[in-house]
């Protein structure tokens, strides 16, 4: 559900009189940052260098979840239970103790080659955390109802960089943005 989120983040670019020259919708993958500059630093080794471009990985997002904390500003009576009648199983009751609160740390990172694209996407993401978004998740199973699980925004950063080739920044620079963020 969280990944969903980030699935329609388009990266326009113009021309010099401000006309859209190319749209491109940036890719979104679960792993760290790390996984996807291994992949820059084999371009010239695994591949041929003249068919693939820096380019053509860029610009990319990835997420993963950082941690989990137990939250017990939210924990209910571990005794208690949510009963539901199932129809499909010759009219049975199914039970279930109470849930355990957590919160799940997420980070979503973000690879451009520009500062002016890194910016561009950044800007597609934040307005909709005024400091968190709300979404509702379908239940899995016949007796629970659907959840909302707020999401909140806890801090961006914006970093320039090289992607791991030492020094070459005229060609390989890379600039990043992390985005963290608290689910319930």
């Amino acid at each position: 559900g969280f990944a969903s989120l980030f699935n329609d983040i388009h990266l326009v670019r113009n021309d010099q009189n401000g006309n859209e020259m190319e749209r491109i919708r940036v890719p979104i993958a679960y792993g760290p940052q790390q996984k996807f500059l291994r992949r820059l630093d084999r371009i010239g080794t695994d591949f041929d260098q003249s068919q693939i471009r820096l380019e053509t990985y860029l610009p990319r997002m990835s997420f993963e979840i950082t941690s989990l904390q137990y939250d017990s500003s939210r924990k209910l009576n571990s005794v208690q239970q949510t009963v539901g009648y199932n129809p499909a199983d010759r009219g049975s009751l199914k039970r279930r103790y109470e849930r355990v609160p957590y919160n799940m740390n997420m980070t979503v990172g973000v690879m451009t080659k520009g500062m002016e694209d890194c910016l561009q996407i950044v800007e597609q993401i934040l307005p909709y955390f005024t400091p968190e978004y709300v979404f509702t998740l379908k239940a899995i199973e016949g007796m629970d109802a659907d959840v909302d699980v707020p999401i909140i925004l806890s801090s961006v950063s914006l970093a320039e960089g090289d992607d791991g080739s030492y020094g070459d920044y005229g060609t390989r620079k890379i600039n990043f943005a992390t985005i963290q963020f608290v689910s319930k």
